[in-house]
């Protein structure tokens, strides 16, 4: 990561200087992307076979539905509480510094290159309720030929469930040939992520150079301020309100738990996608001393449904867009968009700038043009690493916390 920052970076300013051709840097970047985009393919080649195999491996295990509940339950709780703690934070830091108060919007729309979004008449309950629709798949292998992660998931748990049935029926025996095959599939699933995880700092380097090269420092210019609350929020939520659930539910030690997880946060920063990352933290966790049966449930689902960093950054760029155009939310307008950014966080792709669309629905909850979306794109790339990477950080401790209660 560091040789890719300085390398990327050096180029950026060789090119600005004049001392380099422009176009040795644009390939540069494109290179860094090429070869990045590789290990993600990689990545991403195992995630449906892992999850499906982990979390019917998982169910099947549990020996008892009533644990698969409460497995289940728990972890949607905390997920709820810490996005929500996390647009709290967010939330209160960007009330504090008011980055937008005094940003020139010329030189916002300047800095978007003329990007517009079209209008969407999105709401958050369409949204929802398409998420509900989209549980429900009319082609499991469909779903998983095209990536999309919630009806896969639905799809798991219910062979799950109905292999442990068909297992406690009077004279049936084939149902546990499926389920050796399913736990035969997983162990071959976890090696391949360790053969793949050899590959990682190739990949981390290639996405590297191609954010530092690409985009360089002068993104930050303008946005300066709007980068380091983001920051700011993100960090106290990651080092601050994170660590202490972990440590007051588990007793463990947050700084060796991520110790342990070096490889996956790292690889959230430089993919920018948790779904890409979940084979890598589904190993390190469970290597950390989680059992199987917790992290095959709830870092799937996490990586799905659980996004704090993707919950506070939109509340945050909602408010620092508002204050640009000068509007002044009261309360109850700041209220809303908590809670329609938690709402909305849950129905935002694993994959990267997930986020950027799920704002559209936030803005237009509180009556902001959708269209200032564009204003925020130039630095849109590093913040969607830092959230990533909140995100599975979340993700991880989710699981060490319903872990440690069962």
């Amino acid at each position: 990561m560091g040789l890719g920052a300085v390398l990327g970076l050096g180029l950026n300013w060789a090119g600005g200087q004049g001392m380099v051709d422009a176009d040795i840097v644009s390939m540069a970047a494109l290179i860094g992307k090429e070869i990045g985009d590789l290990f993600l393919r990689l990545l991403q080649m195992l995630v449906v076979p892992l999850i499906v195999s982990s979390l019917i491996t998982g169910v099947t295990g549990m020996g008892d539905l009533r644990t698969l509940g409460s497995i289940g339950g728990r972890a949607i709780a905390f997920y709820l509480t810490t996005s929500f703690l996390a647009i709290v934070t967010g939330i209160v830091v960007v009330n504090i510094i008011r980055p937008g108060e005094g940003a020139e919007l010329a030189l916002l729309e300047e800095g978007a290159g003329g990007v517009l979004l079209a209008e969407t008449p999105s709401s958050i309950g369409v949204v929802l309720w398409e998420q509900l629709e989209s549980l429900i798949p009319k082609n499991p292998l469909a779903a998983a030929t095209e990536g999309d992660m919630l009806p896969v998931i639905f799809f798991s748990l219910l062979i799950g469930v109905f292999i442990g049935l068909a297992e406690h029926r009077e004279g049936s025996k084939d149902a546990s040939v499926v389920r050796r095959f399913f736990s035969g599939l997983f162990d071959v699933m976890m090696q391949m992520t360790l053969f793949v995880v050899k590959f990682a700092p190739i990949g981390v380097f290639g996405f590297t150079l191609y954010a530092a090269a690409g985009k360089g420092p002068a993104a930050f210019q303008v946005l300066g301020w709007y980068v380091l609350t983001v920051f700011i929020a993100l960090l106290i939520h990651a080092t601050v309100t994170l660590p202490t659930i972990l440590k007051l539910a588990t007793g463990r030690s947050p700084i060796q738990y991520a110790k342990r997880l070096t490889t996956a946060l790292v690889t959230a920063f430089s993919t920018a996608s948790s779904n890409g990352t979940l084979p890598l933290t589904m190993q390190e966790v469970e290597g950390a001393g989680v059992k199987p049966e917790v992290t095959s449930f709830v870092l799937p689902l996490g990586a799905t449904i659980n996004m704090d960093g993707t919950a506070l950054y939109e509340a945050v760029a909602v408010l620092f867009i508002a204050q640009v155009y000068g509007v002044d939310l009261n309360l109850a307008q700041q209220a809303i968009i908590a809670l329609t950014a938690l709402l909305a966080s849950i129905g935002a792709a694993g994959i990267p700038h997930a986020g950027m669309v799920m704002m559209v629905v936030v803005l237009n909850a509180v009556g902001l043009p959708t269209s200032a979306v564009a204003l925020i794109l130039a630095v849109d790339r590093i913040l969607d690493m830092l959230r990533t990477t909140v995100n599975v950080w979340s993700d991880s401790v989710a699981a060490a916390v319903v872990g440690g209660r069962e």
